[in-house]
């Protein structure tokens, strides 16, 4: 099996990919983000949300079109 490398310092293996919690919170205490990153070089490969929210203007529904 191949091991991925980091692109920054090379060094190889999944061990080295890690995640760490944003230091942003919602009112709840949870982390925003969940940020993958080299833990050798602090090289980041992405980032991901943890908390979703809704929409905050409900849309007016649409009329229904009726076909023949």
């Amino acid at each position: 099996m191949v091991e991925p490398k980091c692109p920054e310092c090379e060094i190889q293996g999944v061990k080295h990919i890690v995640s760490s919690e944003s230091d942003e919170r919602s009112k709840g205490g949870d982390a925003w983000f969940d940020i993958v990153h080299c833990d050798q070089c602090g090289h980041v490969y992405g980032v991901f949300n943890k908390v979703s929210l809704g929409p905050t203007v409900e849309l007016p529904k649409l009329p229904q079109i009726r076909r023949p």
